[in-house]
């Protein structure tokens, strides 16, 4: 137990690397369903209909 009583910097750097990843897709999830929210109804059912098309290939 007592090697896992420090953490090693070059752990911290590489956690720092995966939590920046974790934000930019979640923040960019976030804003996404933000902006959906808040778009006019057309534009959320053009883009329905065109990732819908996207997926069906």
């Amino acid at each position: 137990m007592e090697e896992y009583s420090r953490a090693l910097p070059r752990g911290i750097v590489a956690d720092c690397g995966g939590v920046f990843t974790m934000g930019t897709i979640g923040g960019g999830i976030f804003q996404a369903i933000k902006g959906f929210r808040s778009s006019p109804e057309k534009i959320i059912r053009v883009l329905i209909f065109n990732i819908l098309r996207l997926f069906s290939l």
